[in-house]
């Protein structure tokens, strides 16, 4: 009987507390929502990085190949 006088004079806090416990489950829910969206997101841009960095280094390979080629041409020349 104590406990049901208690539930009905503090009922008003008892909802705020489940409320609270709600809004807290749910704020968790998105943060770790955000933190997997964020792990992707990192995860493909470490992939587009590694990609210019390999497109990088075949642009400066061609580049001295270029001048390789120019250079021999220019000494067959003369």
């Amino acid at each position: 009987m104590n406990i049901n006088k208690f539930l009905s004079n503090n009922w008003s806090i008892i909802v705020g507390l489940l409320a609270a416990i709600f809004t807290a489950g749910t704020l968790f829910s998105e943060f770790t929502a955000l933190k997997t969206e964020l792990q992707t997101i990192h995860e493909r841009l470490d992939k587009k990085i590694k990609v210019i960095n390999e497109l990088e280094d075949r642009i400066i390979d061609i580049e001295k190949e270029l001048q390789y080629e120019k250079g021999y041409i220019e000494g067959k020349g003369k």
